[in-house]
């Protein structure tokens, strides 16, 4: 199957799937944020189950973020980057990125808890507020730190 025929089983399976769930976002604005059309055409298929793929996926980016964020505040001795990048913030911002941290970990692991469970509802309501988390906190917030580690690092 090539990448456009992949990609419109994609966009057909996601309108089944969002009218059977009933969540607001839709697959653009989940692509923006979580680059679901990439991660499919990575793997080569669109599942059977594919709220489960695409929470998969909202997973992995939330949990990408939060193993970065945690070097942060917890560096690993032996990385001369995660020490460097750690000393940048004082106590006050780490339990700020701290915070973000256990957003991101209450997020992630709702996704296990759901994929045991198989509650749709709640499946949706995760989709919506990973987006709704996503945009209100997480991107700025990241965006602020990410500003100043770069700034750091453009230093002389």
């Amino acid at each position: 199957m090539n990448n456009k025929e992949l990609l419109k089983e994609l966009e057909e399976k996601f309108a089944k799937m969002k009218q059977e769930l009933g969540f607001e976002a839709n697959l653009d604005k989940l692509d923006r944020i979580f680059f679901i059309k990439d991660h499919i055409l990575r793997e080569g298929f669109v599942s059977n189950y594919l709220s489960r793929q695409i929470c998969f996926r909202i997973v992995d980016v939330y949990i990408s973020w939060t193993n970065y964020l945690h070097s942060l505040i917890m560096p690993n001795p032996q990385n001369m980057l995660n020490m460097g990048e750690a000393k940048i913030f004082s106590q006050e911002e780490k339990m700020e990125i701290t915070e973000l941290i256990k957003k991101a970990m209450e997020i992630s692991s709702r996704s296990s808890l759901i994929g045991l469970t198989k509650d749709e509802e709640d499946e949706a309501k995760f989709i919506d507020e990973a987006v709704d988390l996503w945009k209100d906190i997480f991107k700025m917030k990241l965006t602020e730190i990410m500003k100043k580690i770069n700034g750091e690092w453009g230093r002389e």
